[in-house]
């Protein structure tokens, strides 16, 4: 019985690894995103371009 939940919990970490990888990714993505948002809307010399591509991705 303990081998049987040692193989599922071995799968399920070989499983779900992959999917924490593009979690972080994301929340990674996200941050830089909201950092470019923020500093977009804060500096006075921003470009039009630099507020169209903060504001387009929210």
């Amino acid at each position: 019985m303990l081998v049987n939940v040692k193989a599922a919990c071995r799968v399920y970490r070989e499983e779900t690894r992959m999917d924490w990888v593009v979690l972080a990714a994301d929340l990674v993505g996200m941050a830089l995103v909201a950092l470019a948002f923020i500093h977009a809307r804060i500096t006075d010399h921003a470009t039009t371009e630099t507020l169209q591509i903060a504001t387009a991705l929210f």
